[in-house]
């Protein structure tokens, strides 16, 4: 996976890890009609309609059948053609997204000052985030999940199956290691290399090749614990300012 760099992303990565551990330490986080056959039978005698006689009712005996246009197709559909069939061996699925959101935030810049959106939704089993990202103050927004514990021990790597514009998303990691009383930060950049008929394409990360950081300065720490592993999210802070969507699939672990 190729690992985003330069001046630009460590600014946008300070400023991110900066509202990281400021939500940290001060945040709770939230579709023609069929007439009967009127034509009767030529020996059948003709029964006339006298100006007396009501016009006939349709009642609820009459067939009508409405045809509904096909769904448009959107970002947020459901892969089309495309059989799931469940994790990878030595993989665990960690989400689907066939219920809701469940424990899924948004973490914006505007815990410090910053004036990026993000926002997220679940439709047809997809998770949809998407928002605006202003570079000027803050310049991130992510959608994270806290994490019972437990959730990816045993694992090595994370999977998902996502769909993503031209922009450059990250997975972001956090366990209880610290350096100086400050969170770590792990991180690794979500490069889609082969993307299948419906857009999407499946992105993997190791946790032994993510970068440490902490206030976007890079520093030495242990590699990343899954057994403590408390936070799992997404990220994007790739310096350019606009509009920006991405729909995940699923989430896996893997220990492979």
């Amino acid at each position: 996976l190729a690992m985003a760099c330069g001046s630009s992303a460590e600014d946008t990565t300070s400023n991110e890890d900066t509202a990281s551990n400021a939500a940290e330490d001060g945040a709770a986080v939230e579709d023609e009609s069929v007439q009967a056959d009127t034509t009767q039978p030529t020996d059948a005698p003709t029964v006339p309609v006298t100006a007396a006689s009501p016009p006939p009712s349709t009642t609820d005996e009459q067939v009508t059948t409405t045809t509904a246009p096909p769904p448009a197709t959107t970002a947020a559909s459901a892969p089309v053609d495309t059989v799931d069939l469940g994790p990878a061996p030595g993989c665990r699925r960690l989400t689907d997204f066939d219920a809701d959101l469940g424990d899924w935030l948004i973490v914006n810049d505007g815990v410090m000052g910053g004036r990026s959106e993000g926002f997220v939704d679940v439709d047809a089993s997809v998770m949809r985030f998407d928002g605006t990202i202003v570079t000027a103050g803050g310049g991130f927004t992510s959608v994270r999940r806290r994490l019972d514990g437990g959730e990816l021990s045993g694992t090595t790597r994370v999977e998902m199956r996502i769909r993503a514009d031209d922009r450059r998303y990250a997975v972001i990691l956090e366990s209880d290691e610290r350096v100086d009383g400050r969170s770590v930060s792990y991180r690794a950049q979500l490069d889609p290399l082969v993307i299948d008929d419906d857009g999407f394409a499946v992105v993997s990360a190791a946790y032994a090749d993510m970068d440490t950081s902490i206030f976007g300065f890079r520093v030495e720490a242990a590699p990343f614990d899954a057994e403590a592993g408390r936070e799992i999210g997404i990220i994007i802070s790739d310096g350019i300012d606009g509009d920006f969507t991405l729909d995940v699939d699923w989430v896996d672990v893997c220990a492979d």
